[in-house]
C-alpha cells in the first residue's frame, strides 16, 4: 500500500479506487490508513464518519495530519452566519 499513490487517487476525486486500495476504518492500524479514510469520507459528504476517523487517526498519533483536517473540519462545522439562516 503506498500513500503517495492513494493521496494522488483522492487529489485527483477517485475516491472509490482510493477507499479500494486502504483497509476498513474497522481494520485500519495506523494513523495515516485512517486519516485517509477521513480525508475519502469528507468528500463524499459524510463530515460525520470524517470527523470520527480523524479522531481515530489522532488517538493513534497525536502529530498525525489528522490534528490539522479535524480542526478545520470543526471550524467548518461550527460555522453560523446569522444571515443566511435568517433572511
Amino acid at each position: 500500500m503506498n500513500y503517495t499513490d492513494i493521496r494522488k487517487l483522492i487529489s485527483a476525486n477517485r475516491l472509490a479506487e482510493a477507499a479500494a486500495l486502504l483497509p476498513s476504518p474497522s481494520e485500519a492500524k495506523d494513523a495515516e490508513a485512517l486519516y485517509l479514510l477521513g480525508r475519502i469520507a469528507w468528500k463524499e459528504g459524510r463530515k460525520t464518519d470524517a470527523i470520527s476517523l480523524y479522531n481515530a487517526a489522532l488517538a493513534l498519533d497525536p502529530e498525525s495530519e489528522a490534528a490539522v483536517a479535524l480542526e478545520q473540519a470543526s471550524g467548518i462545522m461550527d460555522f453560523y452566519h446569522r444571515d443566511l439562516y435568517n433572511p
